[in-house]
Parts: structure tokens; C-alpha cells; sequence
């Protein structure tokens, strides 16, 4: 899987990114605020690699929470009280480092650990502390424990797993690990401003490596993702960041002059903006 490459930092900065990553998953599980929201509430960071490692963390725990939280409940010896639901996300964000990211698992103990302070509860340091060394120790055995739960090996609720499996008996397997696949970071070259030949020149000159996306002429998908930051005219508008099937929309509908579009579902208005390019 890919996430942020993990970097040299102070304790203190690593400690901070994981409390800020327990917040916005206790504001999804607990409260039941839109992830998007919740991120978008945290105050700047200093560092945006900081913002980038949080936002890796908030996504990958929500995405594999099944299997997380079935580590956690056979992790705990009693459940977490209902004021400790932010150590409760932390948890599940320590075992996601460990499980599923290139963080040393010392260091993301250590930081883990360490956020309990910042959370304003350092008496729930050694419980932290105790369960992530519990995972490493027992890793293999706890896995496999809990993938034999309903749900937790495709991450999929129960009951859409029993209706993919009615409904494409022969296929769903293949569905499900599709689903769970990470999508790669596609690109949507502005016309209007440069040519998709162009902007590949560009990105090869900041050392990214990008092929055509097929049948959008002005798609290109990174072979790795990086931070919009790096993207080359980026801040100019020269490009945009669209799923390539997305940018199937403006080519099959094909709109001309003078035509009236009504885009019933903008958010932000990618595909908009494609027409109007287009």
C-alpha cells in the first residue's frame, strides 16, 4: 500500500500527528461527522508532509476498521469507556501503522504512545503502550483469528457480501479486492492551457513518470502519487487531479456550443470544468 514515505521527526511532531488523526476518526466513529469535515477542521500544519502522513492515517484506519477494530476488541480486557473514545481511534491508528504502512514499529509506538499526553490523557500511556506490543508480539496469531469474523477479511458490511456473493457467485471475490484496491493518482491535463505530450515532459523533468490515460485524451496516471504540491503548474491551473473514469463523462457526452448542461451532482465540479475545457 502506498502512504508517505516516513521521515526524520521529532517526537513531539509525530505524537502531534497522531492525536490529530485520533480526533478525526473519533469524529467519524463516535460522532458521525463526514471525514472530509473532520479534516478540514484541523488547524495548519507546519509541515504539509504532516498533513499528508495525518490524512493517510484517517483514511487507511476508516478503510480497514473491521479488521482494526476486531484486533481491538480481542486486544482490550474490558471495553473502552464511553469518555475515552479518542484513545480508543488511537489505538486502531497504531494498529493500522503497524499493520499496513512502512512506519517503524518502534517509532510508531513510541508516537503513539506518546499522543495520549496531547490528548490530554497521559494515564492511558501504558494501555496503548501494552496493546500495540501485544499486536507485535502476537501478530500473526491475532490475524488470523479475526479474519474468520464475518466482514473483517473483505472489509465489506455482512450483507453486501452475502448479496455480491448471490449476485456474481463466479465474480465476487474479485469484486471485493477491486473495491479495497487503493485507486491511482490520475490526472487531468487542462487543454486549454497545455497538451497532455507536454505537461509528461513536464513531469518527467520533476523526475514523476506518468503514462496516457486510454480513452481520455487528456488523462495521465502517475506511476507513484505524490503530494499536489510537486505536480508542476499545479497552483496555475496547467492540471487537476480526476479519476480516469470521470473523464470518461466530457468525452462520451460529447457537449457542443451553445448546448445546456446540468451537472446534478457537482462536487466541486470536475467535470464541469472538463466541459467548458472541452
Amino acid at each position: 500500500m502506498a502512504e508517505p514515505t516516513p521521515r526524520a521527526t521529532t517526537a513531539g511532531a509525530g505524537a502531534e500527528v497522531r492525536a490529530r488523526a485520533a480526533r478525526v476518526v473519533q469524529a467519524v466513529r463516535a460522532d458521525g461527522r463526514s471525514l472530509t469535515d473532520a479534516l478540514a477542521q484541523l488547524p495548519p500544519f507546519d509541515d504539509p508532509r504532516d498533513r499528508a502522513l495525518t490524512q493517510e492515517l484517517c483514511f487507511g484506519t476508516l478503510r480497514a476498521l473491521p479488521r482494526l477494530e476486531a484486533l481491538g476488541a480481542v486486544l482490550a480486557d474490558r471495553p473502552v469507556k464511553s469518555m475515552d473514545q479518542d484513545i480508543a481511534a488511537l489505538i486502531l491508528i497504531g494498529l493500522y501503522q503497524l499493520a499496513e504502512t512502512r512506519v517503524p514499529a518502534h517509532a510508531a509506538v513510541a508516537a503513539t504512545v506518546a499522543a495520549t499526553r496531547l490528548l490530554g490523557k497521559p494515564r492511558a500511556a501504558g494501555l496503548v503502550n501494552a496493546q500495540l506490543r501485544r499486536y507485535l508480539r502476537e501478530r500473526a496469531s491475532l490475524e488470523a483469528r479475526v479474519a474468520r469474523q464475518p466482514g473483517v477479511a473483505g472489509l465489506f458490511p455482512q450483507w453486501l457480501q452475502e448479496r455480491l456473493t448471490r449476485t456474481w457467485p463466479e465474480h465476487w471475490p474479485a469484486i471485493i479486492e477491486a473495491s479495497n484496491a487503493r485507486p491511482p493518482m490520475t490526472l487531468r491535463v487542462n487543454v486549454m492551457k497545455t497538451t497532455r505530450r507536454a505537461y509528461a515532459e513536464a513531469l518527467a523533468a520533476a523526475g514523476l513518470t506518468a503514462r496516457p490515460v486510454a480513452g481520455a485524451p487528456s488523462g495521465l496516471m502517475l506511476d507513484a502519487p505524490v503530494p499536489v504540491t510537486r505536480l508542476p503548474g499545479f497552483a496555475d491551473g496547467l492540471v487537476s487531479v480526476q479519476d480516469g473514469g470521470a473523464q470518461l463523462a466530457a468525452e462520451l457526452l460529447d457537449a457542443q456550443p451553445g448546448e445546456r448542461v446540468l451537472d446534478a451532482c457537482a462536487a466541486p465540479g470536475g467535470k464541469s470544468a472538463h466541459l467548458l475545457e472541452r
